[in-house]
């Protein structure tokens, strides 16, 4: 079993929001995540995709982009992005998405030896990433609870804990939030996240090892919507 992990796919199959207004590179994206994930990612693998799946506004609307998900190799596990607004209670999600895809809410899933938690995150103020105001940090007061209740499920004896959030945890330069000292109790290895984009900002400095987790950035125009290889059993 391989894990990869791809985040920001921005599916619109049934809803009219072609992403190509923000530039080139996303020009008939899906066909390219599709054909990369096919070149990469076997039946066996897992694939983490951290948020931002769909620009439907209903689960009903998201339907053709969960069965596009579905019908691609490996077991998918997803977590909320801040564009996800079809994500309604944990059990909706659940009947509505395909036997592969398994969504993050409050709770964690293992494979082997290797656990994996996660939730969306939020604007974190201090890493000025983005303008954040005063609602973004009730926001992300909320969010580093549920990423609590989410490592406090893993269970104990694995030989590598996986983090997956849509929005970053650390800044350009290796600041951490606070939600990274909150994960550290729990003794993680890794962290992989979304959510920004291609622009005038290097990305390279995301990927990063701070205290001895391993920080990768996975948002799908940064990796030429091919899924990221991050680590193997």
């Amino acid at each position: 079993m391989r894990i990869f992990a791809i985040a920001d796919l921005h599916l619109s199959f049934a809803v009219d929001k072609p992403m190509d207004i923000f530039g080139p590179a996303w020009e008939g994206h899906p066909r390219k995540i599709r054909q990369a994930w096919l070149d990469t990612v076997g039946p066996d693998d897992v694939v983490l995709v951290p948020g931002d799946i769909s620009w439907a506004m209903r689960i009903s609307e998201a339907e053709p982009d969960f069965a596009f998900l579905g019908e691609l190799p490996g077991t998918k596990v997803i977590t909320r992005g801040n564009h996800d607004y079809w994500w309604s209670s944990l059990s909706k999600v659940r009947q509505a998405l395909p036997p592969s895809v398994i969504p993050l809410q409050n709770n964690s899933v293992v494979f082997g030896g290797v656990g994996i938690a996660g939730t969306r995150l939020w604007i974190d103020p201090s890493l000025q990433l983005e303008q954040a105001s005063g609602d973004d940090g009730k926001i992300w007061e909320r969010e580093l609870q549920r990423l609590e209740l989410s490592l406090g499920s893993l269970p104990g004896g694995l030989e590598k804990k996986i983090i997956m959030t849509h929005f970053p945890p650390i800044s350009l330069d290796g600041r951490e939030s606070r939600a990274v000292e909150a994960a550290r109790k729990y003794g993680c290895d890794v962290w992989v996240f979304g959510h920004m984009h291609l622009g005038s900002l290097d990305y390279d400095g995301f990927n990063r090892t701070v205290g001895g987790i391993r920080f990768e950035f996975v948002s799908a125009d940064y990796l030429d919507f091919r899924p990221k290889y991050i680590t193997g059993m």
